[in-house]
């Protein structure tokens, strides 16, 4: 059996689907909605669909997604671009091989100022190690709502429940699509030399412009610097909890956030808020945000999935490759913060 591999084309979108409905999951989002599958991976710059995909002589027989951050800032082209890999799968009774194939190749023909990818299955660790990318895991900081007792998301044993420090200072202003330019203007925002990079219109296409998820983006400034910041509202049976899902900006800024934060927990009356990021540790410390320690986490359970919801705490690993920098990767990144519950 003969199997080329090339990216997808325009006229790619339904097998691409009907592959994904018939060897990773008939019930994968995916494989059931046209519009999110238009929203990552249509691309009508380059016409094609962004995957790489292998063939025999009857059709698709593996595939490796990936979104590019050009997609929402065309001035991120080139050395400058971000390269995540999301949905990579062959089919099994083939010989084993193709996806490093679709891999290494991808990787040749746009050859990305960064590649990587969030939420990597454990078993591809070491192929990502002997490429050449960091691999490490995504630390989790958290914040509890100080003024709930009883817990229906999260499950909170009582040496949890002692009053935190929080750090004043900083000053938050909501955003929307329409006052983010004028609002975000003169903090340099754009010249962060944080990697991957993102720029103010990364932030704005990819967030303000979701077509499924509403997002927040908060501007926080303390004196010249300044960070945004973006979160989303989960909820299950009527309890919610706030996610950060991805920063642009100083570091130094989020020292003094913690208060307005805690505001936020107790404005929207959610459970907790979290942060799964890496490179932001000290500063999230020091705002008084609290680290979980893995999944066993001596009884405290935050839920992490919840579409499907899931009563349990998770861990996400990133492997990136590419110039080292300020390294700041979060859970917004690749493909983790995505809707999984469409059906149009």
């Amino acid at each position: 059996m003969t199997v080329t591999v090339d990216l997808c084309t325009l006229e790619d979108g339904d097998d691409l689907m009907r592959f994904i409905h018939d060897y990773w999951s008939a019930t994968h989002v995916l494989a059931r909605s046209k519009t999110l599958m238009d929203w990552q991976h249509r691309d009508e710059a380059n016409r094609r669909y962004n995957f790489i995909a292998g063939r025999d002589e009857n059709g698709i027989v593996g595939i490796l997604g990936f979104i590019l951050a050009s997609r929402y800032d065309p001035a991120l082209a080139g050395d400058a671009d971000t390269l995540w890999l999301t949905t990579w799968k062959v089919r099994t009774d083939l010989a084993r091989g193709l996806g490093l194939v679709l891999l290494r190749k991808l990787d040749t023909m746009l050859a990305p100022g960064w590649i990587g990818t969030v939420g990597l299955n454990p078993a591809t660790r070491g192929i990502y190690q002997a490429f050449g990318y960091r691999v490490g895991m995504l630390a989790r900081h958290y914040m509890l709502n100080q003024t709930v007792d009883d817990y229906r998301l999260a499950t909170v044993p009582a040496e949890f429940r002692k009053g935190a420090n929080f750090t004043s200072g900083a000053g938050f202003l909501e955003l929307d699509r329409h006052s983010f330019w004028t609002s975000t203007d003169g903090f340099d925002l754009d010249a962060t030399n944080q990697v991957p990079r993102k720029t103010r219109t990364y932030i704005h296409a990819r967030y303000l412009l979701h077509p499924f998820y509403r997002y927040r983006a908060l501007l926080i400034v303390d004196g010249t610097q300044a960070g945004i910041a973006v979160l989303r509202e989960c909820s299950h049976e009527g309890a919610k909890a706030i996610r950060i899902v991805d920063y642009l900006g100083s570091p130094g800024t989020l020292r003094y956030s913690g208060a307005a934060f805690q505001q936020i927990l107790l404005d929207s009356g959610a459970e907790y808020l979290d942060f799964f990021c890496s490179g932001l540790e000290p500063e999230l410390a020091a705002a008084g945000f609290s680290k979980l320690a893995g999944t066993d986490s001596f009884g405290l359970i935050l839920p992490g999935y919840f579409e499907p919801f899931e009563r349990g705490n998770v861990e996400l690993t990133f492997a990136l490759r590419g110039p080292v920098g300020p390294l700041v990767v979060c859970k917004g990144d690749a493909d983790q913060d995505r809707p999984n519950l469409l059906g149009d």
